[in-house]
C-alpha cells in the first residue's frame, strides 16, 4: 500500500486541529491582511508613481513585494516553531504520536501553507483590483500561478522549519538575518526586475539565479503579468523544485540534529 491509512488519518487529525487554531486566529489574520493591502496600495499606487517610478514597473514590483511577504510569513512560522522547541515543548507531544516524522512535519508545512495563503491571497486579489490601472495589459496564467504560489509556500515553510530546528535559539535570533537571510533577500529581484539586473550586470544576474527567491518572484510575475520580460514559468518551476528538494534535505538534517541527536 502506497499510503498507510493510519498515518494518513492521524495526519488529517493534526491538520483539522491546526485548522481549528487558524479559525481562532482568523480575525487577526484578516485585519493583518487588510492593513497590508492598504499599505501596499498606497505605496505602489501613490508613492511610487509620485517618486517617478515608471507605470510599467508598478505591477512587477507589487508582485515582488508579495513574494517578500511570503518570506516574512515563513520567518514568523520559524520563530513560533523555535519558541516551542525552546520553551513550550508541545513538539514532545507530537513526537509521541504513532506517526513517522515525515508525516508529522508534513502537517507542520500544511499548517503554514494554509495560514500564509489566508494572509497573502488578499494581497494578490484585492491589491490587483485596486491597482487595476497597472495590471491592464497583463495576461495571467492562473493554473501556472497556483503551481508556483504553492511551491513558494512549501519552500518557505520547509526553509524556516529547517532553520528553526537546525540552529540554537540564541544563534537563530541574533544571527539568522545578517548571516543567512540578508544574502538570500538582497541577491533576489524582489525590489527590481531580473532582466533589468541582467542589462546592468550579466554576472550579478547570473549569481541571482542561485537564490530560490529569484524563481519565486519571477515566477509569480511571469504567471500573473505575462510577457517575455521575466524568467519563463517552467524554468521557475524547475528552480523552485530543486530548492524544495534541498530544503527537504536541510530540514531532515535539522530534525536529526534537534530531535535525534544520537
Amino acid at each position: 500500500m502506497l499510503i498507510n491509512k493510519q498515518y494518513f488519518y492521524t495526519y488529517l487529525a493534526l491538520v483539522q486541529r491546526d485548522a481549528w487554531v487558524i479559525r481562532q486566529r482568523l480575525a487577526h489574520a484578516i485585519i493583518n491582511a487588510t492593513v497590508r493591502v492598504l499599505v501596499n496600495v498606497i505605496e505602489f499606487g501613490g508613492l511610487f508613481p509620485a517618486m517617478g517610478v515608471p507605470q510599467d514597473l508598478i505591477a512587477p514590483l507589487f508582485v515582488g513585494s508579495i513574494a517578500m511577504q511570503l518570506l516574512f510569513q515563513g520567518m514568523g512560522f520559524g520563530i513560533r516553531t523555535l519558541f516551542d522547541i525552546k520553551f513550550e515543548r508541545f513538539i514532545d507531544y507530537h513526537m509521541t504520536l504513532p506517526l513517522p516524522k515525515r508525516w508529522l512535519f508534513a502537517s507542520y508545512i500544511t499548517y503554514f501553507c494554509i495560514e500564509a495563503a489566508i494572509v497573502t491571497l488578499p494581497l494578490f486579489s484585492i491589491g490587483i483590483v485596486l491597482l487595476s490601472d497597472s495590471f491592464q495589459s497583463t495576461t495571467p496564467n492562473y493554473p501556472l500561478f497556483i503551481i508556483i504560489y504553492l511551491m513558494t509556500l512549501v519552500f518557505n515553510g520547509l526553509l524556516f522549519l529547517g532553520l528553526s530546528l537546525y540552529y540554537q535559539f540564541d544563534w537563530f535570533m541574533q544571527n539568522l538575518w545578517p548571516r543567512r537571510l540578508t544574502f538570500l533577500l538582497m541577491l533576489s529581484p524582489l525590489f527590481f526586475v531580473w532582466h533589468k539586473a541582467r542589462e546592468f550586470s550579466p554576472k550579478a544576474a547570473l549569481i541571482m539565479l542561485a537564490s530560490p527567491l529569484t524563481y519565486s518572484a519571477e515566477g509569480l510575475r511571469a504567471t500573473l503579468i505575462g510577457g517575455s520580460e521575466y524568467i519563463p514559468a517552467h524554468l521557475c518551476i524547475l528552480g523552485l523544485g530543486v530548492a524544495i528538494l534541498l530544503a527537504i534535505g536541510f530540514t531532515a538534517r535539522g530534525i536529526n540534529k534537534r530531535l535525534d541527536p544520537v
